[in-house]
């Protein structure tokens, strides 16, 4: 909701610096053209938003990277600043890497995008009237597999609890059907199941095949799907939102929830490459470096989407690609957003320009990620950019946003804060055979809460009821609690009943 809040207010915008803290200048920084200081200046003026700690920017034209650079911090409690060549966690971005590996994996022969994914994953049930026989790699690919949302979907991109590839498989039977059927409907889960199927043709881990088809061919050597080996002074920190600036939040990754449909770390120097790749038919550096016809494949409309999303004219989806008109320009875009961040990336076929934003922030952060984009495409097109027309209104706005947050966290405060038993009774391990462990602690006076690497503080929703509040999956959820015998027994979330563990 706050995040489709400030892309309302943001659409469209022109906006000038409102003070935001600068970090030391980027020494990696690719900005030294009369072109980059135009990008430097207009990037500045909206960073200066302060809607996020840092940003990283990373701008293409023809077959070479014209701008890349870091503003703000990666890690603000170190100050240490955000650089062109900080390590970011990408999110959703990943799908157009993994849509490549798919189909160059078909042009191998290895894995077909029109076979059904029975073919790839024989020990794969549905519920019906689903069936795996039914469902081709390319509709995975494409969100048109009619398979809902479940315990997979969680598990990978989230708690990442689980013990190989076949308790997975074996735990997609508990998926219902997608209410939208064979329509169009944007989730992880087809991206997900893709990789499973990877890893059972290739004999490697999905994380392997990108890597062994995409990055190396790439020379993108500062991306992985792998978290561990990574150092931490290279990674830049996510941060919430909080209604007078930004609060570090616990770095929700590992290589467990690193997954197929959301699982990269990147730099924006890195990411410039990818997007040269794109926009050269898979051409870098004058050579041939991905398969041209596996890129092609990529780029088409597969699925056609109608409407409009953020001054865009929808077109379709291709393989991890949205396709979209902005103004009279085509736009293959995608973004990519997690706890603390949000990635958008995108380039233009006919013009052969491309870019890439991170931002460490997920609620201001995403829309802040795509005004920046459009402003640049301004500035590499000749169009009227950024002045201060709006200034104050934009200002106003931002400052309302962050008012409405601070209304939210009162209004919740005034909820009574004590519950009928002693907090230490509601700690304990549960577990539940389709979603794993959930673990409640109690720590410096506070009750937490734990599945797998994903956290969350716990508030009180209900005293009456013994409800608490929590955080799990990027939004409130209430957990109810079942007492017995003066200590939580049982925990009732998600429609699934968690039973405390000996």
């Amino acid at each position: 909701m706050r995040i489709a809040m400030i892309s309302a207010l943001l659409g469209g915008a022109v906006i000038t610096s409102v003070g935001h803290a600068q970090a030391r200048p980027d020494r990696s920084a690719i900005s030294v053209s009369p072109l980059g200081a135009s990008i430097d200046t207009v990037v500045s003026r909206l960073f200066g938003l302060n809607a996020s700690p840092g940003v990283g920017v990373v701008v293409v034209r023809d077959a070479q990277i014209v701008f890349a650079k870091g503003f703000g911090y990666a890690d603000a409690e170190t100050k240490r600043p955000f650089t062109a060549e900080t390590e970011f966690y990408i999110a959703s971005t990943t799908k157009s890497f993994t849509g490549l590996a798919a189909a160059i994996l078909d042009q191998q022969g290895i894995m077909k995008l029109d076979e059904p994914i029975s073919r790839y994953l024989p020990a794969m049930r549905l519920r019906a009237p689903m069936n795996a026989d039914s469902i081709t790699v390319r509709s995975l690919l494409t969100h048109t597999h009619g398979i809902g949302n479940g315990p997979v979907a969680i598990r990978l991109a989230y708690t990442g609890e689980y013990s190989g590839d076949a308790e997975l498989v074996s735990l997609l039977a508990e998926h219902s059907p997608n209410p939208k059927g064979r329509a169009y409907s944007y989730t992880n889960l087809g991206y997900n199941i893709v990789g499973l199927a990877m890893d059972n043709v290739t004999h490697e881990s999905w994380k392997e095949t990108l890597s062994r088809l995409v990055f190396k061919p790439l020379g993108m050597t500062r991306t992985s799907a792998y978290v561990s080996g990574r150092a931490q002074d290279r990674l830049a920190m996510p941060y919430d939102l909080t209604p007078d600036g930004f609060a570090r939040t616990p770095y929700g990754k590992t290589d467990a929830n690193m997954q197929s449909a959301g699982g990269l770390i990147t730099t924006p120097l890195d990411m410039g490459r990818w997007l040269v790749a794109q926009i050269n038919d898979g051409r870098l550096n004058g050579k041939q470096v991905l398969p041209r016809a596996a890129v092609a494949e990529t780029h088409k409309i597969l699925v056609p989407i109608e409407g409009n999303t953020r001054g865009m004219r929808n077109l379709g989806y291709g393989l991890g690609w949205q396709i979209a008109m902005l103004g009279n320009d085509t736009l293959l875009a995608h973004g990519g957003g997690f706890r603390g961040f949000a990635t958008h990336m995108s380039f233009m076929p006919q013009r052969r320009i491309g870019v890439a934003v991170m931002a460490n922030n997920g609620e201001l952060g995403a829309p802040l990620a795509e005004l920046i984009a459009n402003a640049i495409y301004d500035v590499m097109l000749g169009r009227p950019v950024i002045t201060a027309d709006s200034v104050a209104s934009i200002g106003r706005r931002v400052a309302e946003m962050r008012g409405g947050l601070g209304a939210e966290i009162a209004r919740r405060a005034k909820r009574p804060q004590n519950l009928p038993f002693p907090l230490e009774a509601y700690t304990g391990k549960f577990y539940n055979p389709v979603m794993g462990h959930l673990e409640v602690q109690l720590v410096k006076g506070k009750l937490e809460a734990r599945m797998g690497a994903a956290w969350t503080a716990i508030e009180v929703f209900d005293n009456t009821k013994n409800q608490l509040r929590v955080e799990f999956f990027g939004g409130g959820e209430v957990m109810t609690v079942e007492m017995k015998d003066g200590r939580a027994d049982s925990i009732r979330f998600e429609d699934l009943t968690f039973s405390r563990v000996p």
